[in-house]
């Protein structure tokens, strides 16, 4: 299994890339696709692999490929239709759609029936609210407690999650602290 690719841009299709990696050539499917020729660039891979095909698909970052490979998991989305639903707008974008339940936001993407938005809805909903917390807003569970435990909302901790910085406990909290005494 590929876990990622790092090379240089060959090639730029409606749907992807040609990626140059030691010599050899990987057409990697990109949903969103902001490269140009020549530029060296490092894909997070999903390989979805069928008795006719062996497709590459790439991503940015980690959070992008974990949201893609959830959307897959989700009965009627294929790996092209996760690929437009991630092209539709950032993660966090699409994660709060999901939060406030915007049939009207997933049934727009063309491929998107009512139906099938109403099941992506449905399923991910209660799955995404972790992954929101961990990876999109990277506050531990202990940094999220300790606030909490000094009278801190979670929305308030939410909101100021990504900019929390540290390498221990200890100084995310610190961290955390100072920017709340900010946005509060």
């Amino acid at each position: 299994m590929i876990a990622y690719l790092d090379g240089t841009i060959t090639g730029l299709e409606s749907d992807g890339v040609l990626l140059e990696v030691c010599g050899v050539g990987y057409r990697v499917f990109v949903a969103r696709q902001k490269s140009e020729i020549g530029e060296r660039i490092r894909f997070w891979i999903s390989e979805i692999i069928r008795e006719d095909k062996h497709d590459l698909y790439g991503f940015g970052d980690r959070s992008d490929q974990a949201l893609f490979e959830q959307f897959m998991g989700v009965s009627g989305v294929g790996p092209k239709l996760a690929q437009k639903i991630l092209a539709s707008g950032s993660a966090e974008e699409i994660i709060r759609h999901i939060h406030t339940d915007d049939v009207a936001f997933f049934n727009a993407i063309s491929g998107v029936g009512k139906k099938t938005a109403q099941k992506i809805i449905l399923d991910l909903k209660g799955v995404l609210v972790l992954e929101e917390k961990t990876e999109v807003g990277s506050v531990q569970s202990d940094v999220s407690d300790a606030l909490e435990s000094l009278g801190y909302s979670k929305a308030d901790i939410s909101d100021i999650a990504k900019d929390i910085t540290g390498e221990t406990t200890e100084s995310r909290v610190k961290s955390a602290l100072k920017l709340l005494s900010r946005h509060v």
